[in-house]
């Protein structure tokens, strides 16, 4: 099973016994492990063949009522001559790399190139085309995507940290501080929850689906950010690898980058790009005013994200709600702008009381702290 169809069922789950589907699927996505020495992650090529996939035995099949669901939407949505409901398509696809029933233009590689077609210089779809589209399949990246991106998006973190480079502390070094010269973080994940939302409406949700106790609404976004969250960048664990645990952490310079990428993370990026941000900073940082600003920092975001769990589990009841989310990210340009608008829009404060407290998880610095993938996933952020 693709980790694409193993984290939308984690997410069905979620939300249907009431929980904060989003933020689960966040962290399920993304959030690297701490390892006792510093080790190196499987980049998304190489995964499929360095990561042991758990027995099939072991894995739960896709049920077949949403599988129907699924091959349906990915019908619908080839017709379509819009490069972002053909790039929806290419992500619902993952999971028939292996399927001899499906055509081949049905299936991810076809889809994004129609895509390209359709949307050449359209962000998200680039984003979409320069990562490992396939999931769990070496190879199924456009490197010409990337570097178109890198063109139209010069100033966003998020495309210069999509070409890490592995194994190289000194072009890992050059590659930190390109990222300090950049203006902003923005790894798409707001945008393509709304473009898979979107194109998720062109059919009924399943009554299976909704009989767990979702609205159609909210089991949207659980299937939309579940999907998206696939593709939050792999190299932010080698980039806070980098900055904590090599001999970059001894060098003023790149200190300095490093501080300078992680207010980025912060600013604009999702609950793991924000967590990997303050864990890059907390390890940085000396004692004093820096460190008790980005202490306050810390403390609004974990206020935030206590409030949107709050209000996201009233989702599946409250289908304006949800609606209201999906907006929010469809007009502000990252996933942080939009939590705040859509909290605002709520009437909810977003910076803590002065006598609250997160709980210590909410603060640790650590970026593992987040769930790890289900053992059936084969490769990943």
């Amino acid at each position: 099973m693709s980790r694409f169809t193993t984290l939308i069922l984690a997410a069905c789950a979620v939300a249907g016994a009431g929980h904060a589907p989003i933020v689960v699927a966040q962290n399920a996505a993304a959030a690297p492990k701490t390892a006792a020495a510093p080790a190196k992650k499987a980049t998304p090529a190489k995964a499929a063949t360095e990561k042991k996939v758990a027995p099939a035995s072991t894995a739960p099949a896709e049920d077949a009522t949403f599988k129907l669901f699924r091959h349906d939407l990915i019908n619908l949505l080839a017709l379509s001559g819009d490069a972002r409901r053909q790039i929806a398509a290419a992500q619902f696809a993952a999971p028939d790399r292996k399927d001899p029933s499906r055509s081949a233009l049905k299936k991810t590689p076809a889809l994004v190139k129609r895509a390209l077609e359709l949307g050449p210089q359209d962000p998200l779809v680039l984003w979409i085309a320069a990562s490992n589209a396939c999931l769990d399949q070496p190879g199924c990246a456009d490197p010409a995507a990337l570097k178109t991106l890198q063109g139209i998006d010069a100033d966003n973190t998020a495309v210069w940290l999509l070409s890490w480079p592995e194994g190289n502390a000194e072009m890992q070094r050059a590659s930190v501080a390109r990222m300090a010269q950049t203006q902003r973080y923005d790894d798409y994940w707001g945008t393509d929850v709304a473009a898979l939302y979107h194109a998720l409406e062109i059919l009924p949700v399943p009554k299976e689906i909704t009989a767990l106790g979702l609205s159609s609404e909210s089991a949207r976004i659980n299937f939309a950010t579940s999907i998206a969250s696939a593709f939050l960048p792999q190299p932010l664990q080698g980039l806070h690898q980098f900055c904590t645990m090599s001999d970059a952490a001894k060098d003023d310079a790149t200190v300095a980058d490093c501080v300078a990428v992680a207010r980025k993370l912060e600013a604009g990026g999702t609950f793991v790009a924000q967590g990997i941000g303050f864990a890059i900073e907390e390890a940085l940082l000396q004692p004093g005013v820096d460190k008790d600003v980005m202490g306050a920092r810390r403390r609004a975001a974990a206020w935030q994200k206590e409030k949107f769990m709050e209000l996201s589990a009233r989702f599946s009841r409250e289908p304006a709600l949800a609606q209201a989310y999906v907006e929010a990210l469809e007009k502000e340009p990252d996933a942080a702008a939009a939590l705040i608008v859509f909290l605002r829009g709520q009437k909810q404060r977003t910076d803590p009381p002065g006598d609250w407290q997160p709980t210590p998880a909410a603060t640790a610095p650590d970026p593992s702290a987040a769930p790890a993938l289900p053992p059936a996933a084969p490769g990943q952020p």
